[in-house]
C-alpha cells in the first residue's frame, strides 16, 4: 500500500475555520472536512490581517485609472496597498506548500470570476478578475496547485487537484532528504502519471536523473522539483488519461473474459463523457492489479495518486 505524506495547504479561513466573513459567518464545505483528516492546513484570513473588523463592510474590486484596487464603498477607503503588502509579507513567510483552498469570488481570495467595477457605488461589474491575494499567489507562486472552494466540487478538478498535492508532498518528503535512489525510485514510479500529463517535461526531468553526476544535489532536486511542478500545473486532458488506462488494460486484456473487458470500456466511456470519475476506471484496472500480481503496475501512483476515501460517491457532471 502506498504511504501518503500530508500535503501542506494554505486556505481562507472562513472555509469551515472560523466565522470571519464580512457577515461574521463560516462557509461549510463537506470536502475540506475531509481533508483535515488529511491535510496540514494553514488558515488565514487577508481582510482580517489588515484590520478589517468581523462583520466588516463589504468591500469590492474597482478599477481605477486602468488598475484594480481593492476599496470599501461605505467608507471610501482604498485598501489596496494593505493587501498588496499583507500578501508579499505572508507568501513570502510560506515554506513547503503543496498547495491553496480560497474562497470563491471573494475581492481578496477569489481565484476567477471575480466581479471588478468602473465605480466604487452600484454598477455594472465585468466578472472575470482575480482577487488582489489570489493574484498575489498566482504571481508569486506560479505552479503551487490552487483552487477555490466553489470549483472543487467539480468532480474532475478535484481529482486534479488531490493528484497534483498529494504528488508535490510525496516529493517535499522525500526532497528533505536528498537521496539519489529515493528520486529514482519515485520517478518510476510516477512515470505513467507524468507521462499522461506531459511527456516532453517527463523525458526533461528523466534526462536530469539520468545526467545526475554533472550537478550538485541540491541544483538535481531543485530543478526536478521545479519541472514537476510544472507538470502538474497543466492537469491532463480525458485522452491522455485514457491512453495511459488503455496502455494499463493491456496488461489484462488476455486475461479477462469478455464481459469484464465490455465492463471496463463502457467505464472508460463514461469518465470521456464527463459522468463517471477517473477513480472508478483506476479501482477496476487495480483489482486486476491485485488478482493478477502485475507487480509494476502496482507500484505505479498513477492508480493511487490520493487516498480514495477522499472522493465522493456521487458524480458530479464536467
Amino acid at each position: 500500500m502506498r504511504e501518503y505524506h500530508n500535503p501542506r495547504l494554505v486556505i481562507s479561513k472562513c472555509i469551515e475555520f472560523e466565522s470571519c466573513r464580512y457577515n461574521g459567518q463560516i462557509i461549510s464545505s463537506d470536502f475540506v472536512k475531509k481533508l483535515k483528516e488529511n491535510v496540514d492546513f494553514i488558515p488565514v484570513c487577508p481582510e482580517v490581517e489588515i484590520h478589517l473588523g468581523i462583520p466588516r463592510d463589504p468591500i469590492r474590486l474597482v478599477e481605477i485609472d486602468g488598475k484594480v484596487n481593492l476599496i470599501q464603498p461605505s467608507t471610501d477607503k482604498n485598501l489596496t496597498s494593505d493587501m498588496e503588502n499583507f500578501s508579499k509579507s505572508f507568501l513570502k513567510s510560506l515554506s513547503d506548500v503543496d498547495g491553496f483552498i480560497l474562497k470563491n469570488k471573494s475581492p481578496s481570495c477569489g481565484v476567477k470570476a471575480v466581479r471588478i467595477y468602473p465605480y466604487p457605488e452600484n454598477s455594472r461589474p465585468k466578472n472575470d478578475g482575480k482577487g488582489l491575494f489570489a493574484s498575489s499567489v498566482f504571481k508569486n507562486c506560479p505552479f503551487t496547485p490552487v483552487e477555490d472552494e466553489g470549483r472543487l466540487r467539480n468532480l474532475q478538478i478535484r481529482e486534479d487537484f488531490l493528484t497534483s498535492i498529494y504528488t508535490l508532498a510525496d516529493f517535499r518528503n522525500l526532497k528533505k532528504r536528498l537521496k539519489i535512489k529515493e528520486l529514482i525510485d519515485f520517478h518510476s514510479q510516477n512515470k505513467f502519471l507524468l507521462m499522461a500529463y506531459n511527456q516532453k517535461l517527463m523525458r526533461e526531468m528523466g534526462n536530469l536523473i539520468g545526467n545526475q553526476k554533472e550537478y550538485s544535489k541540491d541544483y538535481l532536486f531543485s530543478n526536478y522539483n521545479k519541472l514537476l511542478a510544472q507538470v502538474l500545473s497543466d492537469p491532463p486532458e480525458a485522452p491522455s488519461n485514457i491512453n495511459m488506462l488503455m496502455h494499463a488494460f493491456g496488461y489484462f486484456s488476455d486475461k479477462l473474459n469478455h464481459q469484464e473487458k465490455v465492463f471496463f470500456l463502457d467505464a472508460i466511456e463514461k469518465y470521456r463523457n464527463g459522468i463517471m470519475p477517473l477513480l472508478v476506471c483506476l479501482n477496476l484496472l487495480k483489482s486486476w492489479v491485485i488478482r493478477f500480481e502485475e507487480d509494476y503496475l502496482a507500484n505505479q501512483t498513477f492508480f493511487h495518486p490520493y487516498p480514495s476515501d477522499l472522493m465522493p460517491v456521487t458524480t458530479i457532471s464536467r
